[in-house]
């Protein structure tokens, strides 16, 4: 079990298309440091059903969070937090995902990769690899919100 109460494989990653030279080197070096991260399905056409499945493996315990690279932030965030048990945030900044996690308990990072640095990719994989808990007061909005989702 995990902090967040789910079976899961420690952490994954997503992308969308070629994974640029600085995340691959960025991926070797943390496999090398921290742990093997699982690769979650990659984006074959349309961006929103891959965004739903990779949702769908964080929250059905395939991995207990994730870090996707994709060119709309924005959208991608939109479609995940659509699938429950996903607490999707999208990042700019490594100060951002670090609030994302330590404040939200986010289990899903959505980063756009253009500009990014090595150093950058790589603290946001240690980042989702040490992840986070919903803290109980935002849990139990979130909870109350999504059983008034259908009505």
């Amino acid at each position: 079990m995990n902090g967040n109460g789910q079976a899961g494989n420690g952490w994954g990653y997503a992308l969308q298309g070629q994974a640029p030279p600085m995340l691959q080197a960025a991926l070797r070096s943390v496999r090398r440091t921290v742990s093997e991260p699982t690769p979650l399905p990659d984006c074959h056409g349309e961006s929103c059903p891959w965004v739903r499945a990779v949702a769908d493996c964080v929250a059905n315990g395939q991995c207990q969070g994730a870090v996707l690279f994709c060119d709309d932030a924005c959208v991608a965030c939109c479609v995940a937090n659509k699938v429950p048990g996903v607490r999707a945030v999208a990042v700019s900044s490594l100060a951002q995902a670090y609030q994302a996690l330590a404040g939200f308990g986010a289990n899903l990072l959505i980063a756009e990769p253009a500009g990014r640095t090595f150093f950058e990719f790589k603290q946001l994989l240690q980042l989702c690899c040490e992840g986070g808990t919903c803290p109980p007061g935002v849990a139990c909005v979130l909870e109350e919100l999504d059983g008034h989702a259908h009505r």
